[in-house]
Order: structure tokens, then sequence, then C-alpha cells
């Protein structure tokens, strides 16, 4: 367990995932650069987070409950796989990553929404 890091663990996902390890990866730093130029949009037009946060917030969870009950079919696995605790921790967490996939994509937009209606354009405006 002494040498169990990040290097290691790098190529245990980057054997186990292959090529959609790197498309995650790229998915990732784009939803990432989406959120930050959202979160400035909305720190110049002068409005809060509030709104956006939580239009995120229940889109995601929404999702990921929803992807909960899919993931024994990404697994290759029948839906009684499901009889443990740590089973229901890992289908979790396999949901979860739509679910902040949608999160940001409706963070993104509640802020662009939020923004424009703000300065009084709409989203047809902004080119």
């Amino acid at each position: 367990m002494s040498d169990f890091d990040p290097t290691t663990v790098f190529f245990i996902l980057h054997g186990t995932m292959g090529v959609w390890l790197w498309a995650l990866l790229g998915l990732a730093l784009v939803l990432l650069a989406g959120i930050v130029v959202s979160v400035l949009k909305l720190y110049r037009a002068g409005r809060a987070m509030k709104r956006p946060i939580i239009a995120a917030l229940i889109a995601g969870s929404l999702v990921t409950v929803a992807a909960i009950f899919a993931v024994p079919g990404w697994t290759l696995a029948d839906f009684g796989a499901l009889s443990a605790a740590v089973d229901y921790v890992f289908a979790f967490l396999l949901a979860a990553v739509p679910g902040a996939i949608i999160a940001a994509l409706v963070f993104m937009l509640a802020a662009r929404y939020c923004a424009n209606r703000d300065l009084g354009l709409s989203t047809r405006d902004q080119g």
C-alpha cells in the first residue's frame, strides 16, 4: 500500500478506461473553463450566483438519482448485484459523473441567462 500514489492511480485509470480517460479529462477541462467564464460573466454583470447554483444542484441531483438505476446496466451487471452498502456507494459515485456534467451545463446556461437578463439583452443579442 506504500506505493499507491497518484502515478499508480493514473496508470490504473489509463489501463481501465483507455481513451475514455482522455475524453473525460478533456470534457472536465472544457466544463471547468465554462464555469469560470460564467462566474466572471455574473461578476461583471453584478449578479449573485445563488440562482444558477441552486438550478445546477437541483438538476445535477435529479440526474444523479436517475443514473443510479442505470449503473448496473453500464457495468453489465444485473440490478441484483447491488447488495452491499459499498455497491451503492460506488453506484452513486459512477452516477455522479453524468450528474456533474449536467450540473455544470445547467450552471453555465443559468448564469448566462441571469447575466443577460440584468443587462436587458437576450441570448440572441449576444451573438
